[in-house]
Formats: structure tokens, C-alpha cells, sequence
């Protein structure tokens, strides 16, 4: 996450910034992101899963459900990526996810999976 935000702000202003791989870098898949993506049903979680974020129960950290949802937010992104013949990267759209659609009024009153952990 930090060298992606690094990258992201940085690179045009200062080289040392400008990473050699910066456009490999992955989008980093916070609930944010996932949220966003559900939001536009790019993803789609089982019923279930759906049930427990929209009852706002915490999904548990490293379970099947939670890291099933990471995954399939990284895999929409990257299909997303891969269909733009790469002139978007990775990283840039899971900006622009949480950054710019993630912060627009309807999709902040969208539910968002919660996990109790210090990593996201």
C-alpha cells in the first residue's frame, strides 16, 4: 500500500519515486474497494456472505468468505486491467475504486464487509 501511494504521488516529481516496475504493482483490496466493486455487481458475493455484510456481522479475518472476497476483487480488477490492453494499471484503478467511486455519497451508504484485523 505504501509504495503504491508513493509511486501514485511521487513519481512525476521525483525519480526516485518512478520505480522501474511501478505499473506491476497490484491494487491494494481494501473494503473500500470491495464495496465499490459490489456496489457495481462487478463482484457478487454468495448469499451469505451477502447476508452477513448487509447485517453488518463481521466477517472473520483470513476466513474463506473474506479472503474469497479480497480475491475476487483483485481478479475483477485485474480482468478490468487486462481488457484496457494495459494502459491502466492495476494499481491506478484500485485508486480511482477507492479514491474517486468509493467516495461518491451512494456508494459510501453502501455496506462494506468488516474484519477485525490491523493489516487494512
Amino acid at each position: 500500500l505504501v509504495v503504491g501511494e508513493m509511486y501514485h504521488r511521487f513519481r512525476a516529481e521525483d525519480a526516485r519515486f518512478n520505480f522501474a516496475d511501478g505499473l506491476c504493482l497490484t491494487a491494494y483490496v481494501d473494503n473500500v474497494i470491495c464495496a465499490s466493486l459490489r456496489y457495481k455487481k462487478i463482484i457478487v458475493p454468495c448469499d451469505e456472505l451477502t447476508a452477513m455484510i448487509e447485517s453488518n456481522q463481521l466477517v472473520p479475518k483470513a476466513s474463506e468468505d473474506e479472503v474469497a472476497l479480497r480475491a475476487a476483487a483483485l481478479v475483477a480488477i485485474q480482468r478490468v486491467v487486462s481488457n484496457t490492453k494495459e494502459s491502466l494499471s492495476s494499481n491506478e484503478l484500485g485508486n480511482y475504486l477507492w479514491g474517486g467511486l468509493g467516495k461518491a455519497p451512494e456508494v459510501r451508504k453502501f455496506n462494506r464487509h468488516a474484519t477485525k484485523t490491523v493489516f487494512y
